[in-house]
């Protein structure tokens, strides 16, 4: 990609707004995964410490962007590539000239927001009632959705599901029918632009009307919380795990029959503030009859980096599913691994090699 093609005059602006807006943790996410993935081990500290630098509003003058280049160009020889992280500014960098430039872009541009626009594209963004989810309307029929979390143990068959979990801030994605609806672990602020218009390049359907009911979708979710048992897979995972109706919906779908509704239940149950919520959801889903549900239940668990999960995380440590293993031990290192220490050690002898190689890596102190 080769849109940049002269160095951006505002440089310095574009670096502070980032610090600013909070874009740091997205756009180091596109350089970990097209540079530092190529440096040796020796280099990947004074490449974050360079990152921190560029990113904040301190100086950096040539000397640093030579610095750069010496670090980086020769294990990256070729390749440009360039990112919009939103609110008009975009991330730049690769090989010109044998150097590696890394460049940023875009704030003394006025640039149309995402708010200004009619909303009459082939692809128009909602909101919804949970605060780190946007849905998409995409055009087509209505049809059942299945729902993808980035922490999976197997890869999306879908490539476009994959393209997005490329984005490093997407958490989850739900593709139906007519419609996508992505989580963040991000602000929607800065990165409504660009995703939607990810989403309009890989599900728009030109020349198919969006298909509008007789309902609005305020009027279904108010009725989700009378409906209990009938909410739609496609609705549960938008719930507010902190609205008391939408709880009591989540928790009535944790006894569903369906194994995917009480997947979705517990991711959801278990961003909930109250943590007496976020316990009896895990606590039921581990037990659950299906290993789907009890993988889900505790990854969830894990991402809540709650240490009142340790008898959990310490109980699955004799799992018979090597995931449920090896997520467990990880888990305990996240969250300090020294009262567990014995536990884990353990599993120093684990048939499973992955198994074994987290012990080693947690019980050295490396856990992230």
């Amino acid at each position: 990609m080769t849109g940049m093609e002269e160095r951006p005059g505002d440089i310095d602006a574009s670096r502070a707004a980032i610090a600013a807006r909070g874009l740091m943790p997205t756009a180091s996410g596109y350089l970990t995964a097209e540079v530092a993935v190529h440096l040796p081990f020796e280099a990947l500290a004074p490449y974050k410490d360079a990152l921190k630098r560029y990113f904040s509003p301190g100086p950096w003058e040539a000397a640093d962007a030579e610095a750069l280049s010496i670090l980086v160009a020769p294990h990256v020889e070729t390749g440009w590539w360039e990112h919009d992280l939103g609110g008009g500014i975009t991330l730049a960098h690769g090989i010109r000239d044998g150097r590696y430039e890394l460049w940023v872009g875009g704030t003394s541009e006025r640039r149309t927001s995402v708010f200004d626009r009619t909303f009459d594209g082939p692809v128009v963004p909602e909101s919804t009632p949970h605060p780190r989810k946007v849905r998409f309307a995409v055009g087509g029929q209505p049809a059942p959705g299945r729902w993808y979390r980035r922490s999976d143990p197997d890869p999306s068959p879908d490539p476009r599901v994959r393209r997005l979990f490329a984005e490093p801030d997407v958490t989850d994605v739900m593709v139906a029918g007519d419609f996508v609806t992505i989580g963040l672990d991000a602000s929607w602020e800065h990165r409504l632009e660009p995703l939607l218009g990810l989403v309009t390049e890989l599900f728009a359907r030109p020349g198919e009307e969006r298909t509008v009911g007789e309902r609005t979708r305020d009027e279904l979710l108010q009725e989700a919380g009378r409906l209990h048992l009938t909410t739609s897979l496609e609705d549960l995972h938008l719930l507010d795990p902190d609205d008391p109706e939408h709880q009591q919906v989540l928790e009535q779908a944790l006894l569903d029959g369906e194994t995917r509704s009480r997947r979705v239940a517990v991711a959801v149950l278990a961003e909930a503030s109250d943590p007496a919520a976020r316990h009896n959801a895990v606590t039921r889903a581990a037990h659950d009859d299906s290993l789907l549900v009890r993988r889900t239940a505790l990854d969830a668990a894990a991402d809540t980096a709650d240490p009142d999960f340790r008898e959990l995380f310490e109980k699955t440590l004799t799992d018979p599913d090597p995931w449920m293993r090896w997520r467990a031990v990880r888990a305990l290192g996240a969250i300090d691994v020294e009262p567990s220490r014995a536990a884990v050690a353990a599993l120093e002898s684990d048939s499973e090699f992955r198994v074994r190689f987290e012990v080693a890596r947690v019980l050295k102190g490396d856990a992230v």
